[in-house]
């Protein structure tokens, strides 16, 4: 892998991460710190399913 398709990789993983994740804020009622850390993770789940299927829908 280039660097720069390592870097957009990444970039699109990262704005992906940032929209579940103010997602995910806006849809809880209390933002308490341990709701914060399941959000980032679940967004950052969330993130690479959705790169990764983006990618086998535009290989074909």
């Amino acid at each position: 892998m280039r660097a720069r398709s390592a870097l957009l990789a990444a970039g699109e993983v990262a704005l992906w991460w940032a929209a579940l994740l103010v997602l995910w804020l806006m849809l809880i009622s209390t933002v308490y710190p341990l709701e914060r850390a399941v959000g980032a993770g679940a967004a950052g789940v969330g993130a690479l399913v959705a790169r990764a299927g983006r990618r086998a829908v535009v290989r074909r």
